[in-house]
């Protein structure tokens, strides 16, 4: 498992700015993200997601673990099939942590409605490119671009989300 959250590290460094010594401590958006963290996070997660139980139509659980102006860094995990979304200023950079899941990026959502400004949810997506995803693997979806986790039934899946807001950096 170390294994498998030195690589996703590896992914995530050139696009976030770590905290690699004492001299950087304190420094407004500079984080460090260890496996410990990682494992602290997941198991909120996990208790999060046991207590919502199996009624819940979305079962989602989410922590953030770091952000600065325009970006901001979820560790999420979903216990099944949840919302299509677009977010109109946003890109994700979507990194698999454990499960499996299909990933459908592109295409139209379908029952599209409006959560908030600039953030379009769906039920699902239609004419997207699906792409299976496992531990390791990362999509970078584009702001203003439709997308959908799709997970198994009886199934969970925990990922990155690494969020960054183009009108935030302007």
């Amino acid at each position: 498992m170390r294994t498998l959250f030195i690589l996703i590290l590896s992914m995530i460094i050139p696009v976030v700015s770590f905290a690699q010594s004492s001299s950087n401590e304190g420094t407004a958006g500079v984080f460090k993200l260890t496996p410990e963290i990682i494992d602290d996070v997941s198991t909120r997660l996990q208790a999060q997601i046991a207590e919502q139980g199996d009624a819940v139509m979305e079962s989602l659980a989410f922590e953030l673990i770091g952000s600065d102006e325009g970006y901001n860094l979820f560790l999420v995990l979903r216990g099944n099939t949840g919302t299509s979304e677009i977010h109109t200023t946003v890109s994700d950079l979507h990194t698999a942590v454990a499960g499996k899941a299909t990933l459908v990026v592109g295409g139209e959502l379908v029952n599209e409605f409006e959560l908030s400004p600039g953030q379009m949810r769906g039920t699902s997506v239609k004419g997207g490119t699906e792409y299976s995803l496992r531990a390791g693997d990362a999509v970078n979806i584009p702001a203003n671009v439709a997308h959908h986790v799709v997970v198994a039934a009886g199934e969970q899946y925990m990922y990155f989300v690494y969020q960054v807001d183009s009108e935030k950096l302007k």
